[in-house]
């Protein structure tokens, strides 16, 4: 993430240090299950950047509460920060956030229905994006394999999953890496319902990550895909005893539906 900020400043002035240093530490919370004080810091951090009028500050601002709810899948909480981050760094010349506009806006398409045009779209934005010798975008390359299964190219989203996987060897950059492997079960799964281990491993190995790193957020998804394949083949105690203990300690909210989802899962396995 400080690669971003980093770039800009390259550009331009960079962002207000204030809202910065807001959205960092939404975005570390976040994955800790911290998500009504993320949601306040990122709230915050859009009032601040109006409130300081540096269009480089608020267009940073908007990029990060777009991607926040994109993450969350909330397309119609992320869809007009995406449409402001890419009109603003249009009108203002900030390339790299041009870039990332166009691949927040065609997620933006494909959760609403136009999948083959939002993944056209969101290539064009990540293409333009390493085309100016940037990098660390796991987040959207991932968002993009998964979009690129939905669609059918399994192998095409398998390859760019495994591109991302070195290009966080590369970086260090693995606060996103559970979710990753996460993500790269669930497509095994769509290339092949009757061979699991593949995917069981994934699911694994993401919440061996997340739990190292605290993260129980992803460790909670995770735990909850693992638990619905196991459930799926005749495997309750194994998802009763994965997904307890990672909902522990949660309370349901709107903020993380996920939560709701696993304790009607944890519900329906409970003897």
């Amino acid at each position: 993430m400080s690669g971003i900020g980093a770039h800009l400043g390259q550009a331009t002035s960079p962002p207000d240090i204030g809202v910065a240093f807001m959205n960092y530490l939404a975005w570390a919370i976040w994955p800790l299950g911290e998500f009504d004080r993320a949601r306040q810091l990122e709230e915050a951090a859009i009032a601040r950047a109006h409130s300081v009028g540096h269009i480089a500050t608020l267009v940073y601002a908007e990029f990060w509460k777009a991607l926040l709810e994109i993450l969350r899948d909330d397309v119609d909480r992320a869809a007009p920060h995406a449409v402001k981050t890419l009109e603003l760094a249009r009108e203002h010349g900030l390339q790299m956030f041009s870039a990332l506009g166009i691949a927040l806006n065609g997620w933006v398409r494909a959760a609403q229905g136009e999948l083959e045009a939002g993944i056209a779209e969101m290539r064009q934005g990540i293409a333009a994006f390493h085309d100016q010798g940037l990098r660390l975008i796991t987040p959207l390359d991932s968002l993009l394999a998964t979009l690129e299964a939905e669609g059918g190219a399994i192998d095409a989203a398998l390859a760019r999953l495994d591109q991302a996987f070195v290009e966080v060897e590369h970086t260090g950059q693995r606060w996103y890496e559970a979710e990753m492997h996460r993500i790269r079960g669930e497509i095994l799964l769509r290339r092949d319902l009757a061979n699991t281990s593949s995917a069981e491993e994934a699911f694994l190995t993401a919440i061996a990550i997340a739990q190292r790193q605290k993260a129980r957020s992803f460790e909670l998804r995770a735990a909850l895909a693992l638990a619905t394949l196991y459930q799926a083949t005749n495997r309750g105690a194994d998802a009763l005893a994965v997904l307890g203990p990672a909902l522990k300690g949660f309370s349901p909210t709107p903020e993380f539906p996920e939560i709701g989802e696993a304790q009607t899962l944890l519900a329906t396995l409970s003897p």
